[in-house]
């Protein structure tokens, strides 16, 4: 190799290197991006041997190139953020965002809320692409969503109101207070046109219970309780505002529902009795015979939009096929000798709300919640994870893209999943100053020493021109 051929094998010396200082400045510069993956240059030789019987001294080397340009994939520090849709993955993996047509793939979780024409939100990076994830349906325990189709993951930003159907009272009914003389029906004192129906001597107890309409409006139906010339047993009466009843006006506007409780000797729960519904305003009263899948004896409330059951649990329903009282002695009302009280209320229902905010489970899970205390899990986020870097490369916005058709197994997250999913957290560039560093000067050196390579052949030249 002459003079000329050394400058060239130089020049290849500084055009390596100066790629490779390169891809260390590129790692620098997204020291602080999120979920950025640091990337390593790999060099080798060029080699140059026109005939493999030549002498060795004839085989020549003739400089370096850039062989590769190599993704680290190890995982970056994980930063707690103040935003709950922020996510990171501890371990493998990767999210799956779409731009409509095309599946990316990235370690960057920042994503917002972004509110669409319809009024959902649904969860996107600040550049549009949107998160992908497999929907939830009502009812479903989401821990057993793990297949399906993905699709963008929204989120109503607005539910409606849901109608009170299950009404649950834990009581205690004083047993101290001595039996009646008489019979005195509550629903006989009942009286609408009076201000207020009953007075305060005809009852010992009286409760208000907050019920929601189908509009999700709130109303307030009435629990009286007194006393009858049994011992342990107490009769019950459930009303409406009798300016709300739709079944127009009378003496008995406002009435719904009364029966009887009735409890053995040691203040057990034993069963209701002579239930009846007061079908009008003039107090004509039905056997009730109508009970809730679950055995709970129901009645029906008009507040002005529609019709709805409500069954009534005090801690014991009926079982059809026996023709008995169960009770239920997690919640069941008792009969002691202390003050009437509600011990536990329990009613369904609730108004309209908007939405306030999300949280991320390990696993996963998106659960919303709303301005009027609901929460419902909306959708699941999976991860995906490839068998090779190499079915990967870079798509540019800390994104990739699947090479030649690579499909990615697709995991729930989890402690028994390749990764695990942090809500309210980012995970950081994997970049290593201190070895960037270390590279930055390891290339400079080289640089150095194959620029003195070119500068030392032309000097050499010089020399040799001044001779001629």
């Amino acid at each position: 190799m002459g003079l000329f051929g050394s400058i060239y094998v130089g020049k290849s010396g500084v055009s390596t290197m100066s790629h490779g200082i390169g891809v260390t400045a590129d790692n620098l510069a997204n020291l602080e991006s999120t979920g950025f993956r640091a990337n390593r240059a790999l060099f080798e030789d060029m080699f140059g041997n026109v005939n493999t019987e030549a002498p060795p001294y004839n085989k020549k080397g003739l400089g370096s190139r850039v062989k590769d340009i190599e993704v680290l994939y190890h995982e970056g520090p994980i930063k707690q953020t103040e935003s709950p849709s922020d996510l990171a993955i501890s371990g493998k993996g990767f999210f799956m965002v779409s731009d409509g047509e095309n599946t990316f793939f990235t370690r960057d979780g920042q994503f917002i809320p972004r509110k669409l024409d319809s009024g959902a939100l649904r969860l996107s990076l600040p550049t549009g692409y949107d998160l992908l994830g497999w929907n939830i349906p009502e009812g479903v325990d989401p821990e057993t969503v793990t297949t399906g189709e993905l699709t963008p993951i929204e989120i109503p930003s607005y539910i409606d109101g849901q109608a009170s159907s299950k009404i649950v009272l834990k009581m205690n009914f004083d047993a101290s207070k001595p039996t009646e003389v008489t019979e005195d029906n509550l629903i006989d004192n009942w009286n609408a046109n009076n201000d207020p129906p009953i007075d305060k001597g005809g009852y010992e107890f009286k409760t208000e219970l907050p019920i929601y309409d189908s509009l999700g409006n709130l109303h307030n139906l009435s629990l009286y309780v007194d006393t009858t010339t049994e011992p342990r047993v107490f009769e019950f009466l459930i009303t409406m505002d009798p300016e709300l009843d739709p079944r127009g006006q009378g003496q008995y506007a406002g009435a719904l529902l009364t029966g009887k409780i009735r409890f053995g000797a040691m203040g057990e729960l034993e069963g209701l009795e002579d239930l009846e519904l007061i079908t009008d305003t003039n107090g004509t009263r039905t056997p009730l015979n109508n009970f809730s899948e679950e055995g709970f004896p129901q009645f029906t409330v008009n507040f002005g939009s529609q019709s709805q059951n409500i069954a009534l649990d005090f801690g014991i329903k009926f079982d059809s096929q026996t023709g008995t009282w169960q009770r239920l002695d997690d919640h069941a009302s008792t009969a002691f000798a202390s003050p009437f009280t509600v011990l536990n209320e329990n009613i369904d229902g609730y108004p309209p709300g908007f939405f306030k905010n999300l949280k991320v489970s390990e696993k996963g899970i998106v659960e919303a919640s709303y301005t009027n205390n609901q929460t419902f899990s909306a959708a699941r986020i999976p991860i995906a994870l490839f068998g090779s870097p190499d079915e990967l490369e870079r798509a540019g916005g800390n994104l990739f893209k699947a090479v030649g058709g690579a499909e990615p197994e697709v995991f729930p997250p989890g402690k028994d999943s390749p990764g695990a999913i942090f809500g309210g957290a980012l995970e950081g560039s994997n970049v290593d100053v201190a070895n960037e560093m270390v590279h930055l000067i390891t290339l400079q050196r080289a640089f150095q020493s194959n620029a003195r390579i070119i500068t030392t052949a032309d000097q050499m030249l010089e020399d040799f021109l001044r001779q001629v």
